[in-house]
């Protein structure tokens, strides 16, 4: 296993939230926007194709609003989200999304296909207030951030999945978590499961010696913790990944954040013991569990 790409850090929108929790006064500067960006090896969708598309995909069960030829920003509404949809006529530079399809085992030798794209489709989502007497947004009820982030994340989500049917689609990039996925296996894993951790975060499982493997995390800060990471375990590479794929998960689900000390019982009486640490692959400060 060799160093991974950073996850990069998206431009904020001006209404991303308060960079510190109202009610807690914890430091929120961890909070990025939710995004994606699904790639495609053709010119770049209208709004007219979008809006047909997420229409007929999500008809009676998200409100869809489509874009205009002044204003070309899709926007579908999932619970107290705003998903915008916007195209791009352009590849992502600097090969960053071929950069983070790096030792992710669902490519296979694949990822070559990132190249092919030429233009994106770019997902982002907000929790926006309601409307007020004069019209203005005000701002959304009190949410956990960590929840918030989660809802957020899962609205880019299941709108970047339905937009893996657009013709020409290759490859969703999630910048946020060192992530490129090839497209039909995105919408499977969010289809497949109701906390979709392969696509939320970047969880990578490969060989150390003959008899060890490692498994780390990337892209976890934008939910408000830390990496997670396994070294030179006597165990398969699968094995590591589906565990840590179930211990994002259930973090994540059930708003638990693991901290430095914590014994995780991972159940037939085995025992994890977390610690800070700095990565060798990343090189960036996370939480490692050592059997305990």
């Amino acid at each position: 296993m060799s160093e991974t790409p950073q996850p990069s850090q998206p431009e904020q929108p001006a209404d991303a939230g308060p960079a510190t929790d109202p009610q807690t006064g914890e430091d929120l500067s961890w909070r990025q926007t939710a995004m994606s960006a699904v790639l495609l090896d053709r010119s770049a969708p209208d709004h007219r194709e979008i809006g047909e598309l997420l229409t007929e995909i999500f008809e009676g069960s998200f409100q869809v609003e489509h874009g205009t030829d002044d204003d070309p920003a899709t926007a579908v509404y999932i619970e107290d989200a705003t998903v915008i949809v916007t195209s791009v006529d352009a590849p992502i530079p600097d090969g960053h999304a071929k950069n983070n399809t790096r030792e992710l085992a669902v490519w296979n030798g694949g990822e070559a296909v990132v190249d092919t794209h030429r233009s994106q489709v770019v997902v982002i989502a907000l929790r926006l207030g309601p409307v007020g007497d004069d019209g203005e947004v005000g701002p959304p009820d009190y949410l956990d951030p960590r929840s918030e982030a989660l809802r957020c994340e899962l609205a880019v989500a299941n709108v970047t999945a339905a937009l893996t049917a657009l013709p020409g689609a290759v490859a969703v990039s999630v910048g946020g978590a060192a992530n490129t996925l090839p497209a039909v296996a995105y919408r499977d894993f969010v289809t497949g499961n109701p906390i979709p951790v392969p696509v939320l975060v970047g969880v990578r499982a490969g060989r150390r010696s003959e008899t060890t493997a490692s498994v780390y995390t990337t892209g976890l800060s934008r939910f408000g913790r830390m990496d997670l990471e396994r070294l030179d375990v006597e165990a398969p590479p699968g094995q590591l990944y589906s565990q840590m794929c179930d211990l994002v998960a259930f973090a994540l689900s059930s708003g638990t954040v693991f901290q430095p000390g914590q014994t995780l019982e991972l159940g037939e009486s085995r025992t994890l013991v977390t610690s800070t640490e700095q990565s060798p692959f990343t090189g960036q400060q996370v939480l490692r569990l050592t059997a305990g």
